[in-house]
């Protein structure tokens, strides 16, 4: 007796290729037909509708860029404003996700503070934990990991180092948020106003200065991406493409 045979793979390997829709193959194709009832030659029979259904498109990158994000300055938060950089950083992301609660960087900044000083990396996490937003703070980024991030519609916050000049940049460190970028900047919100990149000094600290900054890749990256472009920038992944 004759192995019984498996339909899928058969009409895969026997169905293409060089042989495709040659006289014997369609007279094979009308043999079984003969021998099928009537009830599987039906339109509306299950395996039918199912090989004419249309297959789910492809995830494609996301056609908004800049990305919509609001724009928040850290200033205005109180007395210690001047050092919640991150804090009002993620929270432009979270308002973009639309997390409930979070309608600025204030009401962030009341959770963060639940479990630590704004600065620390750990306070964040635990913030973020709580509001259930997927999250990773990652130490091995690039210029292209910025790039996939707003294609997949995600603004991406960044810590760069931002006193000294561009050729020695030094510093504690400094929050921003990329919402977007083009061949030669990277567009981004930051939250304490326009960073002169060059000298590492601030061209303007007003309430709307930061919005919308089109920073140079040339002169941002050797403030983020350091030691030559090894991958080694500090950035939030924030939201549910960290799974990717």
């Amino acid at each position: 007796m004759c192995p019984q045979e498996n339909l899928e793979p058969f009409f895969r390997w026997y169905g293409g290729g060089p042989n495709d829709g040659q006289p014997q193959q369609l007279e094979a194709v009308q043999l079984l037909q003969s021998a099928m009832p009537d009830s599987l030659l039906r339109s509306d029979t299950p395996w039918i509708k199912k090989f004419r259904e249309t297959p789910p498109a492809p995830e494609v990158p996301n056609l908004s860029n800049p990305l919509p994000v609001e724009y928040m300055w850290q200033q205005d938060n109180g007395p210690d404003g001047w050092r919640q950089c991150q804090t009002s950083s993620i929270a432009m992301c979270l308002k973009y996700l639309k997390v409930p609660g979070i309608n600025d960087d204030v009401d962030y900044l009341k959770i963060v503070q639940k479990y630590g000083d704004t600065t620390l990396q750990s306070s964040h996490q635990q913030a973020l934990k709580s509001l259930g937003v997927p999250a990773k703070f990652k130490t091995d980024g690039g210029k292209q990991d910025l790039i996939n991030r707003i294609n997949y519609g995600f603004p991406a916050p960044i810590g760069i180092l931002h006193h000294g000049s561009v050729s020695q940049p030094s510093g504690g460190g400094h929050y921003i948020v990329v919402i977007g970028y083009t061949e030669t900047t990277a567009i981004c919100h930051d939250p304490y106003g326009e960073l002169n990149l060059v000298t590492g000094t601030w061209a303007a600290t007003g309430k709307q200065d930061g919005k919308s900054v089109h920073y140079s890749w040339q002169n941002l990256l050797p403030r983020w991406d350091l030691n030559n472009g090894t991958k080694d920038g500090w950035y939030w992944e924030i939201g549910e493409s960290t799974k990717k």
